[in-house]
Formats: C-alpha cells, sequence, structure tokens
C-alpha cells in the first residue's frame, strides 16, 4: 500500500496521531483481467424464455396512457388546500394538486367535468 507524502499536519488531531491517505490499487483489477480469471458478463438478458408448452414467460408491457380523474375543480383544490393542517380535506386537496403536477409532467391525461370551467389545461 502506498501512502501520499506526509503534508503539515492538520489542526484537530493529538499528538502522535497522523492522517494517512491511501490510493485504491487499480494494478491488481488490471491483472486479474489480464490472467483471464475475471470475464465480462452480458448485462441485458435478451433471450425468449418459454415454459414446457412453447408459451412465452417473459413479456414485455404495452405502453399504457395513465389517465387520472380529479374529484374537484382547480379552483375548489386551491380554495381546499388552504386549510387547516388538522383537516383532512386539506391534505386530500394538496394530493390532488400534487397529482395533477406530476400527470403534467408526465404526460398523462386528465379528466375533469366536461361543462367545467376550471378543468385544468
Amino acid at each position: 500500500m502506498m501512502q501520499t507524502p506526509e503534508k503539515e499536519k492538520p489542526e484537530g488531531l493529538p499528538e502522535g496521531v497522523e492522517e494517512v491517505h491511501t490510493e485504491p490499487e487499480m494494478e491488481v483489477v488490471g491483472e486479474i483481467a489480464k490472467s483471464g480469471l475475471m470475464q465480462p458478463s452480458q448485462s441485458q438478458f435478451k433471450a425468449q424464455v418459454t415454459d414446457d408448452s412453447g408459451q412465452p414467460l417473459i413479456q414485455t408491457p404495452q405502453t399504457t396512457v395513465t389517465t387520472i380523474k380529479v374529484p374537484a375543480t382547480q379552483t375548489q383544490l386551491d380554495d381546499w388546500s388552504k386549510g387547516p393542517i388538522e383537516k383532512a380535506l386539506t391534505w386530500f386537496a394538496v394530493f390532488w394538486i400534487r397529482m395533477v403536477k406530476k400527470a403534467f409532467h408526465f404526460g398523462w391525461r386528465i379528466v375533469s367535468g366536461k361543462n367545467d370551467p376550471n378543468r385544468f389545461e
């Protein structure tokens, strides 16, 4: 193990105690790789696995469109979210405001009433 050259003793260390920094020994890893003891492995699984009857066991999910249905108008949620912290309605409104923000961020569909003038857009 190689030690770095001594520098001035940092303040705060008791007498007789030295601060030692070591560097990782990267040469060892290179030697193991050269000797053939370590082989690279495939990081992604690409084979299709089937059961005894020939049906695939692994299926990739189809791209889905996530839709949320907001239970109140935007102005109602804004008003409710400004209530006292002891009320469940306040937290209910804060949750739905956060869900609407997530929906905008991820591109989800947001459903509210058809004739709602304050719908989320």
